[in-house]
């Protein structure tokens, strides 16, 4: 809030400063300075500040629409020609009915017709000089925000990396894993030494996985088998996977560990037993969105939240100028749809 309004206060001054820079302009154009206490100079600076104010307040509205409606880089050529054009003729309409006013009201000495006509190319360079400081302010603004943005989601990153290890290499998981493995290895030494394989990519993933802060769908689909095969192997056909996955989708882009995140939501909520087997879907959807969901069979017993799961997903796609995830739940099914980022050509 205080770096925002730090950026207002700037914009305030810099249009008191147009203002004014445009009413000293006047008063030296018509070298007012030479009788600074007579009655036509006041007049004549009444007519400078209202037209001036109205010129840049207008101009600046006009380009603040069209940054709304066209707020990406790569449209900046189409916002500024668009909006330029609008505030050439704003301007040259507020010229002439100053003009005009001045003309009724005998403030001041009616303007000849080579002076409206003259105001059309001035009023373009008025135009181009009122939106071209509009746009640096705009873009600087938008700079510094990114950099706030990038350096918040820099530190999201490492609190993310921070909980994922604390969540998942943690004495509880590791005991079970070795448990498994070690009743495995008295059991069936091959099915141990796969287990082991599978073992390692989870611990390597999970150690490595914020070395960026994107990855594409294929390796998240990659890692959650290795994560799978650890929890299909403790709770065996009471736990189930199903994939959908459009191939066309595979090299789009997600946080990292989204997947092993939602997965394990569903784990740790839901009964996994013989009679009541959980299975978890993960689907693309035809507008480019990712579907996870499982059937809905809530542990009667409270399982705290570490505030890491949902939360922490929904904020990284916020801070990545995503759409906001979408959380359902029905009385049989829960369901997470996240957006699928379309890498940068």
């Amino acid at each position: 809030m205080k770096a925002q309004r730090v950026e207002q206060l700037d914009d305030r001054w810099i249009r008191v400063g147009g203002v004014t820079f445009f009413v000293v302009l006047t008063v030296y154009t018509y070298k007012a300075y030479e009788n600074p206490f007579s009655l036509a100079t006041a007049n004549l600076l009444l007519e400078s500040i209202v037209n001036s104010a109205a010129t840049w307040e207008t101009d600046r509205w006009i380009l603040m629409r069209f940054q709304r409606r066209y707020p990406l880089l790569q449209q900046a050529r189409k916002r500024l020609l668009l909006a330029i054009t609008l505030c050439w003729l704003a301007n040259v309409a507020i010229d002439w009915l100053v003009m005009w006013v001045v003309e009724v009201t005998g403030l001041r000495p009616a303007y000849p017709r080579a002076v409206y006509i003259q105001t059309i190319s001035s009023s373009l360079i008025t135009a181009f000089l009122i939106t071209g400081i509009q746009e640096a302010v705009h873009y600087f603004s938008r700079l510094l925000q990114a950099e706030k943005e990038k350096e918040q989601l820099q530190k999201e990153n490492l609190q993310t990396q921070l909980d994922s290890l604390k969540k998942q290499v943690n004495p509880h998981f590791l005991f079970n894993s070795l448990n498994t493995l070690s009743y495995l290895i008295g059991e069936d030494a091959e099915r141990a030494e796969e287990f082991l394989d599978e073992m390692c990519k989870v611990y390597r993933y999970l150690l490595r996985n914020n070395e960026n802060e994107l990855t594409n769908l294929a390796t998240e689909l990659q890692f959650i088998r290795s994560y799978f095969h650890l929890l299909k192997t403790r709770y065996g056909d009471s736990l189930h996977l199903d994939l959908a996955i459009e191939p066309s989708y595979e090299q789009s882009l997600l946080p990292s560990l989204t997947l092993q995140l939602l997965v394990e939501n569903a784990v740790k909520h839901n009964v996994i037993h013989k009679d009541y087997p959980l299975t978890v879907h993960i689907s693309t959807q035809p507008n480019g969105l990712l579907m996870v969901r499982n059937n809905l069979q809530k542990k009667v017993q409270h399982v705290a939240s570490n505030q890491v799961g949902l939360s922490n997903i929904a904020s990284k796609f916020n801070l990545l100028k995503q759409p906001e995830i979408e959380v359902t739940q029905t009385a049989t099914e829960f369901m997470v749809t996240v957006p699928l980022i379309q890498p940068k050509p």
